[in-house]
């Protein structure tokens, strides 16, 4: 397969925690704006009551993703979820409010998790909100081949570009990233003065996001590159469903990869 793979400086091991932390809040905060993950909820509705489960494992959480605002979708829809946010590399501060918080149904373990290789006690459908593409194809296949061999459901969801407004947008993505940090800024807390100093004074990190945020667009696996990775796998016992969903908008839509064990009986 070939595939895009330029470099992230989120994925960079040198990459200064304080600049990763100011990332990740506000990745969080963009997350959190739109309602478009509601028209994902029929794809879990269908993989949780196939996987009968009614937990979601998150991989590769970061600071939490689209949880919250999702977590309101599905309760609204009658679902009862409990979603358990993990990583690698957990976020100290992100796993202290996430356990101070009141939010009902929702954790975030302290456990590193490898989403390559995730532990068999965290039951539940896993899945990756715009983390799949940090990973190369024989890693991104070998997080699909793990939820096979142990029997559990996986959803794997990207934003992604929708023609012909969206390559147009890729044009303009690090102004409007960067004009985006200016404007919201101010409404991400905790309100520190390494937040404001890294983005007004010195704006490393909102220029370091402007890069990201392009090369995360290249690297999104198409729907048919899904289909390459899970092509080796057996079909007879699993179910697998490779599409785009819409987010509400015109310039975005939802590349999904959703995978269940076939109910029997």
């Amino acid at each position: 397969m070939r595939h895009i793979h330029l470099f992230e400086f989120m994925d960079l091991p040198w990459y200064p925690q304080t600049f990763r932390r100011i990332q990740t809040d506000y990745l969080q905060f963009a997350a959190t704006l739109g309602s478009g993950h509601k028209y994902l909820i029929p794809l879990f509705k269908k993989a949780l009551d196939h996987a009968q489960t009614t937990e979601i494992v998150d991989l590769c959480s970061g600071g939490s993703g689209p949880w919250v605002r999702l977590q309101e979708e599905f309760q609204q829809a009658g679902l009862s979820v409990k979603i358990s946010l993990t990583d690698k590399y957990p976020d100290p501060a992100a796993i202290q409010k996430w356990s101070e918080t009141s939010r009902q149904g929702i954790r975030y373990l302290a456990e590193p998790v490898d989403a390559m290789e995730v532990p068999a006690h965290l039951k539940g459908m896993r899945t990756l909100f715009e983390g799949f593409h940090h990973f190369r194809p024989e890693q991104a296949r070998a997080i699909l081949q793990d939820a096979v061999e142990k029997k559990v459901a996986i959803g794997i969801f990207e934003a992604s570009l929708k023609p012909p407004l969206g390559l147009f947008l890729l044009l303009l993505a690090p102004l409007m990233t960067f004009v985006a940090y200016l404007l919201v800024t101010p409404f991400i807390k905790p309100r520190t003065f390494s937040r404001f100093f890294w983005t007004y004074l010195l704006p490393i990190v909102p220029l370091a996001t402007c890069w990201d945020g392009i090369v995360s667009l290249l690297r999104v696996y198409s729907v048919q590159e899904l289909k390459e990775l899970i092509g080796a796998f057996p079909h007879n016992d699993y179910t697998w469903e490779a599409g785009q969903a819409s987010t509400g908008t015109p310039l975005f839509v939802f590349t999904y990869l959703v995978g269940y064990p076939v109910k029997r009986g």
